[in-house]
């Protein structure tokens, strides 16, 4: 490849792992984890939230630049409305799985070996006997990995959604090729990629850990949630300002 394409695999991946820490990625990242049921899961968050994001980033950045169309402020402004509204969605979503509902710990042994499992029962569901019910609570904490693998999914694609038509404006205003615009695309949402799941690394041990104890699985939920929906509100709040109104 030539120096040009390089250093345009360079800046795009490089930029694609500080987009990864923007305040709106991790304010939605942080939350998802904060219902992680050990670092594996949080791990698969990251991937997942990755893999949305860089899927959307891909289709409708390439749709904008094979067709050369620049996105009207309308519709740049709807979309960061709309990661906005998620935020909100999320935060509260976790303030009510906190604020509804009880955490208990089961006790019980495997030969010699004692374990201890953390579980939730939603209000007005009786708590149930480890023997007894063993098959219906692996099949409702299977539907509920299912469930919130999707989530990850479509909180990421929502993302990548929103900052596409930034991105796509600043390749076709600085890359004259549409081939290398691709490229830079790919590396840019490569790069946010792995920038969220090294986040999710980082961040899913301690909070693998931390939920182990009740009080801190408590705190740690309410404080994600009252984050995400803050900082969502907030977003909502400065996009009707007059100076960011499109309209």
């Amino acid at each position: 490849m030539e120096a040009s394409t390089w250093v345009t695999v360079l800046v795009g991946f490089a930029l694609g792992l500080r987009h990864a820490t923007d305040v709106d990625h991790i304010a939605a990242v942080g939350t998802l984890l904060s219902t992680a049921r050990d670092p594996r899961h949080g791990l698969r968050i990251g991937v997942l939230w990755g893999l949305g994001h860089m899927l959307t980033v891909l289709l409708f950045g390439s749709l904008l630049i094979a067709l050369h169309l620049e996105p009207a402020p309308a519709v740049e402004w709807t979309l960061e409305l709309l990661v906005a509204a998620v935020l909100v969605w999320l935060g509260v979503r976790t303030l009510r799985q906190g604020l509804h509902g009880r955490f208990h710990f089961h006790k019980h042994r495997h030969g010699p070996f004692e374990h201890t499992h953390l579980h939730y029962h939603p209000r007005g569901e009786s708590e149930h006997t480890h023997d007894a019910h063993a098959w219906a609570a692996a099949s409702v904490l299977a539907r509920r990995l299912r469930r919130g693998d999707l989530q990850s999914l479509l909180v990421g694609m929502t993302h990548g959604l929103a900052g596409t038509a930034g991105l796509a404006l600043l390749v076709l205003s600085s890359i004259p090729s549409r081939l290398l615009g691709l490229l830079y695309l790919t590396v840019f949402g490569a790069g946010a990629l792995v920038g969220m799941v090294a986040f999710s690394a980082l961040l899913g041990m301690p909070l693998a850990r931390a939920s182990r104890r009740l009080t801190w699985l408590s705190a740690l939920q309410m404080t994600a949630g009252t984050v995400s929906a803050g900082l969502g509100a907030a977003l909502i709040w400065r996009a009707f300002l007059p100076a960011a109104r499109p309209f």
